[in-house]
Formats: structure tokens, C-alpha cells, sequence
């Protein structure tokens, strides 16, 4: 399992969107882009990914933008990685020798652990990432 800078930018955007308090509040694509460091073009193809995924929505007009489709506790990072790199696995599913013997009950094992570690909820998830931003300490 590898994960792309498509993945990691759309987290960065996900969690930006999961600042948002109200579902009034719309973010626009250059917006989120200039918060969070993002290549304004490659964030809008990140987007539309989510959008057919059903993980954000958008309000057209000059007044639109996007928010999220759902609480941001009721979406899991697992779900927003699957949905940008495609199969998390790390077994080829076609290779039926991954299921053989005690290594595969290992790399079974590890694979559940994995999505485990990953389908912590976005609020979450950016609740700890702003506790970390804050204390980090800078010297001079």
C-alpha cells in the first residue's frame, strides 16, 4: 500500500472541509488550495473524485463551493484514502497463495490491522492534527 500525493493533498482537503461548523458555509476550491498549500488544479480533480464518491458536496453559483456530504464523524480516513488511491489492500485478492498456510493468516492479520488504524473518523483525525499543530514549539 502506497499513499499518493493525490491521497494525502485529499485528506488535507477533507479536513479543511471538516473545519466547517455549518452546513451554510460552503469552502471554495481556491480557498482550500491557499489554506492548505494544495495545486489549485490538481485539488479541483482531487474534489470532483470526491464528489462522485459521495464524500463532499457543491453549491454552484458565485456564491457556491463545497462542503461535506456527510459529519465529519460519520466519514473515515480508510474511506477517503479508498476512495482516491482506489484497494488499500496489501493482498493481491487474484493470488489465492496469499491465503495459504501461516502466512497468510499474517498478512491477513496485518491487512485488518491496517484498516483498523485508518477508520478513525475525519473529526477525529483533525482534532488530533490541530492538538499537534499547537504544541509544537518554535525557536528562534
Amino acid at each position: 500500500m502506497r499513499i499518493t500525493s493525490k491521497g494525502r493533498y485529499g485528506l488535507k482537503a477533507m479536513m479543511e472541509l471538516a473545519t466547517i461548523d455549518s452546513q451554510d458555509v460552503l469552502l471554495k476550491t481556491r480557498e482550500i488550495s491557499e489554506r492548505q498549500a494544495i495545486p489549485l488544479k490538481y485539488l479541483e480533480q482531487i474534489i470532483n473524485t470526491l464528489k462522485k464518491q459521495n464524500l463532499v458536496t457543491s453549491v454552484r453559483g458565485s456564491e457556491g463551493g463545497y462542503r461535506l456530504a456527510r459529519p465529519a464523524h460519520d466519514i473515515s480516513i480508510y474511506e477517503i484514502l479508498n476512495s482516491l488511491e482506489g484497494d488499500l489492500s496489501i493482498i493481491d485478492k487474484n493470488d489465492p497463495s496469499w491465503g495459504q498456510g501461516a502466512q497468510g493468516v499474517f498478512w491477513t492479520e496485518l491487512e485488518d490491522q491496517i484498516r483498523r488504524i485508518l477508520e478513525v473518523p475525519l473529526s477525529d483525525f483533525s482534532d488530533q492534527n490541530r492538538a499537534a499543530a499547537d504544541s509544537l514549539m518554535y525557536y528562534i
